[in-house]
């Protein structure tokens, strides 16, 4: 069970990076761009915007797979294991969520609407959108950072391997007030 875990967390994973970060990334508009501009990407990106969630949707069932496999693999280590065990299934749990309710709101705004209802409801819809995705991030740092502190407790991963991911967790978190996605591409990466 440990193996199809780990694949599933690859698949997930790379399910997740196709969905949200290649098939649809969002949008390019931000959230003080005119409201026309901001109607207009939604209903020109209908298509995009369904695909892109649905694959992130069974991204993320596939990541519970991937969780309860590192679960399981961590609490055989003992109390140490058991308790980083519990971390990761709750950090992993938020992460499946996060994927959720980020496909969910962007399959909801990719609905046809009325194109009236949609300029009034477009403005708080983008604003939403800028932090639709920390969840689903939160859960990514938190899963990244067990898997790292682990291989340093219980032997995970390669030592020089979780270096990496804690210096990658670092600096995603460094550049959250900066807004820019880097690290948490970078730290995608580290974990596939």
């Amino acid at each position: 069970l440990d193996l199809i875990g780990w694949w599933m967390g690859l698949a997930g994973l790379v399910l997740i990076f196709a969905g949200f970060f290649v098939i649809d990334p969002g949008g390019w508009n931000g959230p003080d761009s005119p409201v026309r501009e901001l109607a207009a990407e939604l209903t020109n990106n209908r298509a995009r915007i369904a695909v892109g969630s649905t694959v992130g949707i069974v991204a993320g069932l596939v990541l519970v797979g991937f969780v309860a496999s590192l679960r399981m693999r961590l609490a055989r280590e003992g109390s140490k294991g058991e308790l980083l065990a519990l971390v990761a299934y709750a950090f992993g749990i938020i992460m499946t969520i996060g994927a959720f309710v980020h496909a969910s709101f962007r399959l909801a705004t990719s609905a046809p609407i009325d194109p009236n209802m949609l300029t009034d409801a477009v403005l708080p819809l983008s604003m939403l959108k800028e932090h639709i995705t920390d969840l689903l991030m939160i859960g990514v740092l938190g899963v990244a950072a067990t898997m790292s502190v682990s291989s340093f407790v219980v032997g995970l991963l390669p030592k020089p391997m979780a270096w990496v991911g804690l210096v990658l967790v670092a600096i995603t978190v460094a550049l959250i007030p900066a807004n820019l996605g880097v690290g948490a591409v970078a730290l995608f990466l580290w974990l596939i």
